[in-house]
């Protein structure tokens, strides 16, 4: 591993080092980076880079200097990619590359001791990138398998080490899968070598309050299955009993099995364009024992249709795939959002539920909402908001970056 990274080549452009000195607190010729302007959060963009002294490699842990010459901080640096640096911590005491083994331990501690997770799922994010204070690094755990996926060269670096420390604070893994976004690995520059490429088809069966769900753990979207709405599934089966539901972009049928299962609903209909989710979702309500009608449909042409036809239901779920990826995409998600959710409403039956929720993390709460006032006026109806939720706790975020709470899921009585 390690010999392979040397083959990087040192992270460039170069700008000459201002005259500010090297603060006293750094050996003679260590290598940093320095800033224009300092920024408190995980990310340092590449427009906020001044300066890179000496020769840094790509996912070097480096020192960070403000404009004047001070250790602002350390962090993770790539030349190659848009984020610079993802920052490590604030302050000039330099941190070794145990942090990370301890952070690691920190994030499964708040699984199992803080919010004692073990005791209804034996599936839940073990580190949530950023939100457990390792910047590019996902990890889900999937009964005795876990699959990690990769965002920087950093952490991609230091598999070895993650998958150590995994192990080390108590987790027992039959399997590591590794995975990374072709996109992802392009941006970042580095490449998934042979054994994490080995990508079989491993498959497991979970148990989440008591639904189970197979899980394919290399070839699905992100790690395999969201574990962030847990709490969401379980909080609908209060609102279902008896009741007829919709379930939009259903994916694996999450909703749709807890409705069924637990929340004994007179009737579910999933609707996906994914074919090979919803294969899996049929596999779902198997194992669950559950009558589901799931139908491969484009959600948007769907719902068109329903409305003409006059279709209702008492309960509509919509859970769309990220409409909102960068900020260039932001007037085109928008509006993604609010022709969806107004066609969602316009099939809610008169006193019926919608849960409606976006995962684009760029979207804030506020901005989430106005569109879906917009959406209800051009639909007709009228939305009474009982409850706004969010990601499990498993999914936690730093108060330095409420943009991270990136799951927006809102609750409302249609009339």
């Amino acid at each position: 591993m390690q010999n392979r990274d040397k083959k990087n080549k040192p992270a460039g452009p170069k700008r000459p080092p201002s005259p500010a000195s090297p603060p006293v607190e750094l050996a003679p010729g260590r290598p940093y980076v320095g800033l224009k302007s300092v920024s408190f959060g995980s990310f340092i963009f590449e427009q906020m880079v001044d300066r890179v002294q000496g020769d840094v490699f790509n996912g070097d842990l480096v020192p960070v200097l403000d404009r004047h010459g001070r250790v602002f901080g350390w962090g993770f640096y790539n030349g190659a990619s848009r984020i610079a640096l993802r920052m490590v911590s604030h302050g000039s005491a330099e941190p070794d590359e145990s942090f990370i083994a301890q952070r690691v331990r920190q994030a499964v501690m708040l699984r199992r001791q803080t919010l004692g997770l073990d005791s209804c799922t034996d599936s839940y994010r073990l580190i949530h990138s950023e939100g457990d204070g390792l910047s590019g690094l996902v990890a889900d755990k999937f009964a005795d398998y876990v699959v990690i996926e990769l965002f920087s060269i950093a952490m991609h670096r230091r598999i070895e080490m993650i998958e150590d420390a995994i192990v080390d604070s108590g987790v027992s893994v039959r399997e590591f899968i590794i995975r990374a976004d072709e996109r992802v690995c392009k941006q970042e520059g580095f490449t998934l070598d042979r054994r994490q490429l080995d990508r079989k088809d491993r498959q497991v069966v979970i148990t989440e309050n008591g639904v189970k769900f197979n899980v394919r753990l290399a070839r699905m979207h992100k790690t395999g299955f969201f574990c962030d709405q847990r709490d969401n599934r379980l909080a609908l089966t209060a609102l279902t009993p008896g009741k007829r539901m919709l379930d939009i972009a259903c994916y694996t049928g999450g909703f749709s099995c807890y409705a069924t299962a637990v929340g004994k609903a007179a009737s579910v209909q999933g609707v996906d364009l994914d074919e090979k989710a919803l294969e899996v979702a049929q596999q779902n309500a198997a194992l669950n024992g559950a009558r589901i009608d799931f139908t491969h449909r484009d959600a948007f042409d769907f719902l068109r249709e329903a409305a003409q036809s006059g279709k209702q239901w008492d309960v509509v779920v919509v859970d769309p795939s990220k409409f909102v990826p960068n900020r260039t995409m932001m007037d085109v998600g928008l509006r993604k959002y609010a022709d969806l959710n107004r066609l969602a409403l316009s099939v809610v039956a008169p006193g019926g539920v919608i849960l409606t929720c976006s995962c684009s993390g760029l979207v804030d709460q506020a901005t989430f909402v106005q569109v879906l006032d917009g959406a209800s006026r051009s639909a007709g109806r009228k939305m009474r908001i009982f409850r706004i939720s969010g990601a499990a706790g498993d999914h936690p975020f730093g108060p330095d970056a409420p943009e991270a709470s990136y799951l927006k899921a809102v609750w409302a009585r249609v009339e």
